[in-house]
């Protein structure tokens, strides 16, 4: 079974809650665990990522003004950050948004 921890950075919290529940349904319907948190981009600066490692960092069309800030923050620690697709932020489609995230975290690990 494959882990992947994910932080989802967004306005509020309220439609993302919904998408993150979806997510994390579709990650254990492939037998995957996800960890998937909801923050609003307000809280994101205090966000320790050095306490609290994430594979990925995935952004809100509503907050994607901030993708740089968040990029500095945790492309320190190895994250991937990446804008959610609008029309599967809209949709809550939690399938499609759980396949970004593995091809994103898998296209960035190293080959042997």
């Amino acid at each position: 079974m494959t882990s992947y921890k994910v932080l989802l950075v967004c306005a509020a919290g309220m439609s993302s809650s919904l998408l993150e529940s979806k997510t994390r349904e579709a990650a254990q319907a492939l037998g995957h665990e996800l960890w998937i948190h909801a923050l609003s981009v307000g809280l994101i600066n205090t966000y320790d990522f050095a306490m609290k490692p994430v594979d990925m960092v995935l952004i809100a069309p509503q907050v994607r003004y901030k993708k740089k800030s968040v990029t500095e923050l945790a492309g320190l620690h190895g994250a991937v950050v990446q804008d959610i697709d609008p029309v599967t932020f809209g949709m809550v489609d939690g399938e499609k948004l759980f396949q970004q995230i593995v091809q994103a975290i898998h296209k960035e690990e190293p080959h042997e």
